[in-house]
């Protein structure tokens, strides 16, 4: 569930939900692949599971055909994941592909859960999508 507008957003960059992943989480188009990476994490903290399959491109490793299950996955992994912290490392964009280098902090139960990660990007049909990411 979204937090109320006046909160920080989910993706720590200090800034209230409303001036930041909120838009994107209510259907406006991001204009930066470091935007859309943002927005995703957050997505992935309050559980918008239906915002992380419709800004994955089609094409990609993660993307499920079967989006029932795609979605249960989705919501256990929020449920149980604690998303204490998102530092972006890197973003470069170059026509219509981009990365974004991040580290992510997670927490499961006790269990660090911590990556660091470079996303790809690809713009589909006008608008950025997450196509797949490297664990570094």
């Amino acid at each position: 569930m979204p937090p109320a507008p006046n909160l920080p957003c989910a993706c720590h960059s200090g800034i209230k939900y409303k001036r930041c992943c909120r838009m994107a989480h209510r259907g406006m188009r991001v204009e930066t692949p470091e935007a859309l990476m943002r927005s995703r994490y957050s997505a992935f903290a309050l559980g918008l599971a239906s915002y992380v399959m419709d800004s994955t491109h089609p094409e990609g490793p993660s993307h499920e055909g079967d989006s029932s299950a795609w979605e249960r996955s989705i919501l256990e992994f929020s449920r149980e994941t604690a998303f204490t912290g998102l530092e972006i490392l890197d973003a470069s964009e170059e026509g219509e592909e981009a990365s974004v280098s991040f580290r992510a902090t997670l927490r499961q139960g006790a269990k660090d859960v911590s990556f660091t990660e470079r996303s790809r990007f690809l713009r589909h049909e006008g608008r950025w999508l997450y196509h797949s990411g490297v664990l570094s």
